[in-house]
């Protein structure tokens, strides 16, 4: 039975594995970082208003 951890080594023996899993850490990362600013922004601007 394949685990996580089995897939893990074994990404992480190929380059191209290496690049795939911080490609994917990278863009989420990214994408809650947009995601943060997105709601700060509506929030400020909500406490703007009232």
């Amino acid at each position: 039975m394949l685990t996580f951890e089995s897939i893990k080594k074994k990404l992480l023996k190929k380059r191209l594995g290496k690049y795939l899993l911080f490609g994917g850490f990278a863009f989420f990362f990214v994408k809650g970082l947009v995601w943060l600013v997105i709601f700060f922004v509506a929030s400020y601007s909500l406490v703007n208003n009232f």
